[in-house]
């Protein structure tokens, strides 16, 4: 089993500097991220840019702040109290506006006690990992009715590779619930190893098969990802492999036959490959957070099912072959049997 990792070994595992990662949020109900009803985890901070992340507010590992421009009067309120000066008063042309730095900002959530009107959020809460838990596990009836569990994703769980491990063992060994990792496997083999027999399933993300996208855009190597993906296979872990189509990346016929040709390589079984068509629900998560004018697809509409069709019929025989599930839209997809 190969335990090569590159990338200067994901970058000094940049997320280790952070022991304990902020949580964005621990969302009940999920029916997207693992079998039956979930909770999921969602840690904040991602190694890699992908330029349609539908999460932006888990890239930085730095609290952020949301301002909601709808709610917001320009009181001022969060100028007065902004310890760097982030938020200030600006009078330009006998007008008084209220200005946001956002490269001074620290978050440090001042302005979002003394707002009046909830027009800033704080994105990025700090919790002890007991607060996690029982936050997380809250639902078990839940669980046990749906064969649900909790799913750890972020971000990328696997930038903080001792809390996601330590996480990971107290929701196995003390809560018994079932355990899913979301993860773009770009980490170290060794971290993920440890995962292996804790986690009863891994939510894995294959970008494209294109290196150079993976390196010039992405920010990431694509060797990385599939070796480690490998050794899950042969470590006969379980995996669903997830595949986001996005316009204008990975949605050419060329793209659909890499996907498939890879997959049939794979040294071992799998569970499922979940095609997810690109969807336009984030962009307004980009505006909240004062990135809408880097955000490339603000324009771009949603695909669904009809515009995947293709890869669904490429995939398909390799799902038959191989015997594994081939979805549009995952967990609460349909079937490639029933767009057939």
């Amino acid at each position: 089993m190969s335990s090569t990792t590159t990338s200067e070994e994901i970058n000094q595992d940049t997320g280790k500097r952070v022991r304990e990662p902020l949580i964005t949020n621990i969302q009940r109900y999920s029916l997207q991220d693992g079998p039956g009803l979930r909770t999921t985890i969602f840690l904040k901070g991602c190694p890699l840019r992908c330029p349609w992340c539908h999460n932006p507010e888990t890239q930085s590992v730095k609290p952020e702040i949301n301002h909601f421009l709808d709610k917001c009067t320009g009181c001022g309120k969060c100028a007065e109290v902004c310890p760097t000066g982030a938020t200030y008063i600006e009078k330009e042309r006998g007008e008084i506006n209220l200005r946001f730095d956002r490269n001074k900002c620290t978050g440090c959530g001042e302005c979002v006690k003394a707002c009046l009107y909830e027009a800033r959020q704080l994105v990025g809460t700090k919790m002890t990992m007991d607060e996690v838990i029982k936050e997380a596990v809250s639902d078990r009836p839940f669980f046990q009715n749906s064969g649900g569990g909790v799913t750890i994703s972020g971000g990328e769980p696997l930038f903080f590779p001792e809390y996601t491990t330590e996480l990971a063992k107290r929701l196995k060994w003390e809560e018994a619930v079932h355990l899913a990792i979301d993860t773009s496997c770009y980490c170290r083999w060794s971290h993920l190893a440890e995962l292996v027999p804790l986690a009863n399933l891994f939510l894995c993300d294959i970008k494209t098969m294109d290196p150079v996208k993976y390196k010039e855009i992405i920010k990431g190597d694509l060797k990385v990802i599939l070796t480690n993906i490998e050794n899950l296979v042969r470590a006969g872990a379980n995996i669903r492999i997830r595949l986001a189509i996005i316009p204008d990346f990975n949605n050419s016929k060329e793209d659909f036959e890499a996907y498939a040709s890879y997959i049939a390589t794979l040294p071992g079984k799998i569970v499922a490959v979940d095609i997810l068509p690109f969807h336009s629900y984030a962009e307004n998560k980009y505006a909240l957070l004062g990135r809408l004018g880097n955000y490339k697809y603000r324009d771009f509409k949603s695909l669904f099912g009809e515009d995947v069709v293709e890869l669904l019929k490429i995939m398909a025989p390799v799902a038959r072959a191989h015997k594994f599930e081939c979805t549009v839209g995952g967990l609460s997809g349909v079937t490639a049997q029933s767009l057939s």
